[in-house]
């Protein structure tokens, strides 16, 4: 696999972990039953989907930036569903909750840790195209 594919998949894969575990209740997570919702394998499944869309910008020439701000966009919403799975699945399942009250629990729970996480998206995601531009300029 070539280097910034691959940079792109590890950034998209940690920043996943992060803002998962960072926005999830600690409690009512049973390892046994939730392991298709462990953060690592919502963050394998972000990773794979954006590799496809940059593959797909790659083919339409798409200024970096316009890449970086579209994927941001879609990162950002796919950790607010997940964040939403994660706590339906670790909390709501135990108890009667609507769906207006999951989202009145999720979406404070996620504003901060998805704009720390998206921002750092969006920075690395501009950068990382750019170092084999710098080391061929030298």
């Amino acid at each position: 696999m070539p280097r910034k594919p691959l940079l792109l998949f590890l950034l998209t894969l940690f920043l996943t972990v992060l803002q998962i575990q960072w926005a999830s209740p600690a409690d009512g997570y049973v390892e046994e039953t939730l392991s298709v919702l462990s953060p690592e394998a919502l963050g394998v499944w972000a990773g794979v989907l954006l590799l496809f869309l940059q593959a797909v910008f790659a083919r339409r020439a798409m200024p970096v930036l316009r890449q970086a701000g579209i994927c941001t966009g879609l990162l950002a919403v796919y950790w607010l569903l997940a964040n939403y799975v994660t706590f339906d699945a670790r909390v709501a399942s135990w108890s009667t909750f609507s769906a207006r009250e999951i989202w009145a629990h999720v979406l404070p729970a996620s504003v901060a840790s998805i704009a720390v996480c998206g921002a750092a998206y969006f920075g690395l995601s501009c950068f990382i195209p750019r170092l084999g531009r710098a080391k061929k300029s030298r």
